[in-house]
């Protein structure tokens, strides 16, 4: 059994034992029109507890117990559990599987994930790798492979989640602050491929479960061709399996993903195992993590439809979040 974790969760500085965040760095938003998303009535609505390096945790039950936080992943195509809670519940063992994530392939035991709720909703029943809490910082990882038929939209200006069952032909009116980009599904994930970093067409996948945007060293190669990177920093990329990874941290100037651009970027190159799992290490790609998408106001992933619809914030709210990613980076 093969299965695959995004894992980029956790930047660290050399020699730190604890994350270190480097960004957001983003210090523009532009969009163009497009139609927004209209609220959709019968959503399950969840509170949302943001960890100190961004990512986001969800409250789930399972089998009646709980609740238990699990780490909010789009990049993930399985669910976790950590080892920890897996022995409290006593869940079944699975068959042990080949795990793949940001540091490389290994094999790790299982258990069988059954009864899993938020809110009222009964997500599907999954066979979930084993991984350790204090490597990942949570009890489980919710991934794509249990919202796979659904619309899920994250409100980062109200810390909400909301889940609702996807209609494809879902349209609604205009909003001048909201865009809507068509994806394709590779792996169980959404990406898009019409895409371009300071003059580079590139493929991104949006990555919830990585506090930083991470890079592949075809996307390095062909900036430096280009002389578009800059204050090279090396940090320590952390995997849900505990493993490390050694990247540079760089500022790229302009990120345009369907219309929706940022600009002022923090990357971490590496030559991180994710993308040669995904089938994209042989050409110019981006994990883009928390460290950017933190810097909307919403963010909508139709995965059925396969559309991402991103919020930004109005111009008084972009001011106040650009400068709280500004103390950020100066870590005051």
């Amino acid at each position: 059994m093969h299965l695959a974790l995004t894992a980029a969760a956790l930047a660290l500085a050399p020699g730190q034992a604890q994350p270190s965040t480097f960004g957001p760095a983003v210090t523009r938003l532009e969009a163009t029109n497009a139609p927004a998303e209209p609220a959709q009535a019968g959503a399950e609505v969840l509170q949302l507890q943001r960890l100190p390096d961004l990512r986001l945790t969800v409250e789930i039950a399972v089998g009646a117990q709980g609740p238990f936080r699990f780490l909010v992943d789009t990049a993930a195509d399985r669910s976790a559990v950590s080892r920890q809670l897996a022995t409290r519940l006593k869940l079944p063992a699975g068959r042990d599987a080949v795990l793949h994530s940001v540091s490389g392939a290994s094999r790790v035991n299982t258990a069988s994930l059954r009864g899993m709720q938020v809110a009222s909703r009964t997500l599907p029943d999954v066979t979930a790798p084993l991984l350790d809490a204090d490597h990942f910082g949570a009890d489980g990882i919710l991934g794509t492979d249990v919202l796979r038929s659904a619309l899920v939209r994250f409100d980062f200006r109200q810390r909400q989640l909301s889940i609702t069952p996807s209609t494809r032909n879902r349209s609604g009116g205009s909003d001048a602050n909201t865009i809507v980009v068509e994806a394709r599904r590779r792996s169980g994930r959404l990406i898009v491929t019409e895409a371009e970093l300071d003059g580079q067409r590139l493929t991104v996948v949006l990555d919830t479960g990585s506090e930083v945007s991470v890079g592949n060293a075809a996307l390095r190669r062909a900036l430096d061709r280009k002389g578009r990177l800059s204050g090279e920093k090396p940090i320590i990329l952390g995997s849900v399996t505990g493993s490390t990874l050694p990247a540079s941290y760089m500022m790229a100037r302009r990120l345009d993903v369907g219309g929706v651009v940022l600009e002022g970027l923090g990357i971490a190159f590496a030559e991180a195992h994710t993308f040669k799992a995904m089938g994209i290490s042989d050409r110019p790609a981006l994990l883009l993590g928390m460290n950017a998408l933190h810097a909307f106001d919403s963010l909508t992933i139709d995965m059925p439809a396969r559309k991402l619809r991103f919020v930004m914030p109005a111009p008084a709210g972009r001011a106040g979040r650009f400068a709280e990613n500004q103390q950020r980076k100066r870590g005051t």
